[in-house]
């Protein structure tokens, strides 16, 4: 776990620390601390960490741009030189490259000693970690161990999440091939880290390759703000050509029932995934008829209701490569019209209406009767969530 460089420097604005050039880039994620003294040393940074400098090791002052354009390249958090024998002051042609590039540059005067700085950020980065571990691990007891309560009951409450807010759960993925786990974790800091600004109450965490939030005690609008700042945010990982599938579950009345939510929301997502509902639908409210569909959790009677239905069609079609369920879908969604079907697949009436007639037969059912059509479409929205 990282924490942003500007909520570090917070805690240590007391020691003389001053901000000189790169201010863009305060929301940089810092992962951990190192000493770098020479541009050698600078090979040794594997991206996140915040860089102290003394000059100890420069030949020159004229040398900390070769070094702090090297500390740049490790893709380094930002960099705390300190002022004073070694390195009076900073030249402007290295404020310049850091304004230009977003590189935080601080200084400290040589009375402040590094190496108390240097703890009290590890210390922060640490407790971080730990919290956002112990946490993560609390709201999952909660989701998958809801029965039990001496797993996640006392741990978030001495977290400020009390038991009986109201909670919702939000899950979040990529549509991609590839391999997500560090795209993931990336996210998920920095979810942590922007999002705490403007939002105290939630947890974000990984689990199988799935990014969970849970919000607690927001009103809908917050939900709504917090879910397109959510968006927006993750938007920046996204490579080309792939997509976001995000789904919200009802809000419960207490800790106790977030297992409900998240299951919602893994359905919302689900059907996003498969491009089943709308990408603007997001939230439970939202979903209509699915909301009922989506209390059932006897999943052996929703498999039940699947084969009495369509397994007929289907295996007609596997046996014949015929594509009488594609029809059928197509035509429930348009009402039973013949005419809006056949134009919605490009063919002639005649033939949506033998298709039409031939499901009738294998499925022995009246596909005019709108409670028919009702019983089918229940059958299809049923697979979607399966």
């Amino acid at each position: 776990m990282a924490i942003e460089l500007r909520r570090l420097i917070e805690k240590v604005e007391h020691m003389d620390i001053t901000l000189l050039a790169g201010e863009h880039g305060t929301g940089h994620l810092v992962q951990w601390v190192h000493m770098t003294e020479t541009v050698e040393a600078s090979g040794f940074l594997d991206g996140g960490e915040i860089a102290f400098v003394t000059g100890i090791g420069l030949s020159s002052p004229a040398d900390l741009l070769n070094l702090v354009e090297k500390i740049y390249q490790r893709n380094a958090a930002g960099i705390i030189v300190n002022t004073g024998p070694f390195l009076e002051t900073v030249h402007k042609d290295v404020l310049a490259f850091c304004d230009q590039h977003d590189f935080p540059l601080y200084v400290v005067p040589w009375k402040i000693h590094l190496a108390e700085i240097m703890r009290i950020f590890c210390t922060c980065i640490t407790r971080e970690s730990q919290r956002s571990l112990e946490t993560a691990a609390a709201f999952k007891n909660a989701i998958f161990f809801p029965q039990q309560e001496e797993l996640y009951v006392v741990p978030l409450s001495t977290r400020c999440f009390h038991v009986n807010w109201r909670y919702a759960a939000c899950v979040l993925q990529i549509t991609t091939e590839g391999d997500l786990l560090q795209r993931n974790e990336k996210m998920i800091v920095s979810l942590e880290n922007s999002l705490r600004h403007a939002y105290k109450n939630f947890a974000v965490f990984e689990y199988e390759g799935e990014i969970i939030l849970v919000v607690a005690n927001y009103d809908r609008m917050q939900m709504e703000q917090f879910v397109e700042a959510l968006k927006q945010y993750s938007r920046k990982y996204l490579l080309r050509g792939e997509e976001i599938s995000l789904g919200v579950g009802r809000q419960t009345r207490s800790i106790r029932c977030l297992y409900k939510s998240y299951r919602q929301a893994k359905s919302i997502q689900r059907l996003q995934m498969r491009h089943k509902i709308e990408p603007t639908m997001i939230f439970y409210s939202d979903m209509g008829l699915y909301r009922l569909l989506m209390g059932i959790e006897d999943k052996e009677f929703i498999q039940d209701y699947y084969d009495a239905t369509l397994r007929r069609i289907l295996e007609y079609d596997k046996a014949n490569g015929a594509d009488l369920t594609d029809v059928l879908r197509c035509y429930l969604n348009h009402d039973g019209s013949v005419k809006d079907t056949a134009d919605a697949l490009f063919v002639h009436r005649n033939t949506v209406n033998y298709k039409i007639g031939k499901i009738g037969e294998l499925l022995h059912k009246d596909l005019s009767s709108l409670q028919v059509r009702m019983e089918l479409l229940l059958a299809f929205m049923l697979q979607d969530m399966l």
